[in-house]
């Protein structure tokens, strides 16, 4: 099992992409225009990621636990 951290590439990702947005178009004001292109920034640093770790196809070997079965 490994443990690696990407929250700060995400967080990078995610205002990177608004700032570019803010500033390519300074009359936009509406935030759904701007949450659209920070998910779609940390989805593309995810994708990156599950496959520099080499996880990426590996969805179908987890098994999912029910809540009630975590306890």
């Amino acid at each position: 099992m490994r443990k690696v951290y990407i929250d700060t590439d995400l967080r990078l990702a995610s205002t990177g992409a608004m700032r570019r947005l803010m500033a390519t178009n300074p009359n936009e004001f509406d935030p759904r225009k701007f949450f659209g292109a920070t998910v779609t920034a940390m989805r593309d640093v995810c994708i990156d990621r599950y496959n520099q770790f080499g996880t990426a196809g590996n969805a179908s070997k987890i098994k999912p636990i029910s809540l009630e079965g975590m306890y």
